[in-house]
């Protein structure tokens, strides 16, 4: 095989993979890239996996000779990004010694090769559900769950965002039992499909390719797989194979408490704040009454951190504490803009709401004083 490539369009395409291809592996060959090339189609076609998730990329480029390799990830990766942006990288393989020689400009490196028939390829089976929808909603349903999905290896199914369709709406969710993220958009589909769990190491590389994509993004999936194209990338991942638990029933209905404050204001004076507490969780109380929000943070040997903020509260006066990186997260997406918080007289979990960000609730249980 033989190809020539410029360096920015192969470095672009190579970034793609270095999250999906694991730095430490025991079978070698998963530590590899696997690239392709068809002449008679100009194509190049690179794919990279852990077994549980692929990732596949197609170029248009100068194919000289078909043929296929398998080649080391990252030494591939740091040789192109270290070689002059307007270069053209030639790529040619040895037939008889098994070695790829990648050059440009003066420079010439000659890199092992594993077969390419060795290289395993996820099975599809039947894709029997498929839906399409708009690059920018779809990054946005993602984005505004992602953040809450969980580290619990012994709960395997809140390690991912669960992605349903409830009537007209498509829905992403995610929580990690301390807080929750549900996410919508009104879309009209032909037919109903059962909730699937995206694993969370799929999440964030769907999130990272939607950073650059507009096009419309094209699902297909069953109860095991997911395939996502999106233009000349495509997505093939192992779903988690579990039950989302029944997470309606923990949205409370009765949080008759309101309070309405400015968002940027607010994140800053937690984050001010909370720099005070040493502890894991930097624990932030809020003390309302009468449009008053007093937020104070307790340190070590008695060292306290308090800012008052005006809001819009004429209920009660009542005093709640939070882990303050809960709050911070979601103020952090919502970024601009009043933001509703909707609390519980009992131990309900709390809910925020904004206008900047439709048809999303975030949802933060409290914290034992």
């Amino acid at each position: 095989m033989e190809f020539i490539v410029p360096q920015k369009k192969l470095l672009e395409s190579l970034n793609h993979f270095q999250s999906v291809v694991e730095r430490r592996n025991t079978i070698p060959i998963l530590s590899n890239i696997r690239i392709l090339s068809e002449q008679d189609q100009g194509n190049l076609i690179l794919t990279a996996t852990d077994l549980a998730l692929e990732l596949n990329e197609t170029l248009k480029v100068d194919v000289r000779s078909s043929g296929g390799i398998t080649i080391p990830s990252q030494l591939f990766f740091d040789i192109i990004r270290k070689a002059p942006a307007n270069s053209g990288v030639q790529v040619k393989k040895d037939e008889k010694l098994d070695l790829v020689y990648v050059s440009f400009n003066q420079s010439k490196f000659s890199i092992p090769t594993l077969p390419t028939d060795d290289f395993p390829v996820m099975d599809l089976n039947e894709l029997e559900t498929s839906i399409e929808i708009e690059s920018k909603p779809f990054k946005d349903l993602i984005d505004n769950s992602k953040f809450c999905m969980g580290l619990d290896e012994s709960r395997q199914y809140l390690n991912g965002i669960y992605l349903h369709l409830s009537k007209n709406l498509i829905s992403t969710v995610a929580t990690d039992g301390h807080r929750l993220s549900k996410s919508s958009l009104t879309k009209d589909f032909e037919r109903e499909f059962e909730g699937i769990i995206i694993p969370k190491k799929t999440v964030f590389e769907i999130s990272k390719i939607l950073e650059d994509f507009q096009e419309k993004v094209l699902l297909n999936f069953s109860k095991t797989r997911l395939k996502i194209v999106l233009g000349n990338i495509k997505i093939i991942t192992k779903l988690i194979n579990s039950n989302f638990p029944d997470y309606e029933s923990v949205i409370p209905s009765n949080n008759d408490r309101i309070m309405i404050v400015d968002c940027k204001s607010f994140s800053e004076c937690i984050d001010r704040v909370s720099t005070i507490s040493s502890e894991k969780f930097r624990t932030v109380k809020f003390e309302i009454a009468d449009n008053m929000c007093v937020v104070s943070s307790f340190g070590a040997e008695k060292s306290l951190g308090t800012e008052n903020v005006k809001v819009d509260y004429s209920g009660p006066a009542f005093s709640i504490n939070f882990n303050s990186r809960y709050v911070l997260d979601v103020l952090n997406i919502v970024k601009e803009g009043q933001v509703k918080f909707y609390f519980s007289k009992d131990t309900a979990p709390t809910i925020l709401e904004s206008t900047a960000i439709k048809n999303t609730i975030f949802l933060i249980m409290q914290m034992r004083a």
